[in-house]
């Protein structure tokens, strides 16, 4: 069974779906592994979302980690930024290496992740875009998508490198936003409308990567991807079919 890691910053709505849908997938069955610990990188701080997946992750005896970036040698990330990084980096190594994990997930996780934690660690990231596309944050990029007319939107698994938003993509999804731009004249409407489309689509995206790597579908080496029998894999699905399937069944 494979043990994974779950990294959050746990600040809204997204972070939380993503993480009560893989314990509901743990649950039933439908993915053979289990949750080693969740890592947050905030201090609850009255945050509902994250003090539920505090408790959610209490109540299943899953070790939760609390690490708050915030406040993290304060001094040392005036000076330099990476040096920073690194030192928050090594603290999050130590804090995690009393539990077993095959692969780590960032899951609305907002901060970079260091070099030698990406080194050390196989660990795949949800992006807010389409490959080879936009980087930053997901307001940044939903932004740029909307004032930049493009006609289609996702969100891409990939894995992560030290190059920011830079590893190869394992699967991503894809839809139209021509039916959102009729319905909303407004930039700002359509922002939030493409959002929450992708919102509905994130977890089901993600869920069906995880469950490749778990099935053994996909093999991370070195940061390069491998299909079961050790032949590279070349070929990044669009899983957009599925994904629809999902979300119809939802509604």
């Amino acid at each position: 069974m494979n043990r994974i890691g779950w990294f959050t910053t746990a600040r809204g709505p997204g972070s939380h779906n993503l993480f009560i849908t893989m314990v509901r997938r743990i649950e039933s069955g439908e993915i053979d592994a289990q949750l080693s610990f969740v890592f947050i990188n905030r201090d609850i701080k009255g945050n509902p979302y994250r003090k539920s997946i505090v408790e959610t992750a209490e109540a299943m005896d899953i070790p939760v980690i609390i690490l708050a970036s915030e406040g993290f040698m304060p001094e040392l990330k005036q000076q330099d930024n990476a040096a920073w990084r690194e030192a928050y980096g090594q603290a999050l190594r130590a804090s995690i290496s009393k539990y077993p994990m095959d692969f780590g997930v960032l899951a609305g996780y907002m901060l970079v992740v260091d070099s030698e934690t990406c080194r050390q660690f196989t660990i795949i990231n949800l992006h807010p875009a389409l490959p080879d596309t936009y980087k930053g944050t997901w307001e940044e990029i939903v932004q740029k998508v909307v004032e930049n007319g493009d006609e289609r939107y996702g969100a891409t698994v990939h894995v992560c490198t030290p190059e920011l938003d830079c590893g190869e993509p394992i699967a991503y999804d894809s839809f139209p936003l021509a039916d959102i731009k009729g319905r909303y004249a407004s930039k700002d409407e359509q922002v939030k409308a493409i959002r929450a489309e992708e919102l509905k689509r994130e977890a089901y995206l993600l869920m069906e990567t995880i469950n490749a790597m778990v099935d053994g579908e996909v093999v991370i080496k070195d940061g390069r991807l491998y299909d079961r029998s050790g032949k590279p894999l070349t070929e990044h699905p669009n899983l957009a079919e599925r994904i629809d399937r999902g979300v119809a069944s939802d509604h």
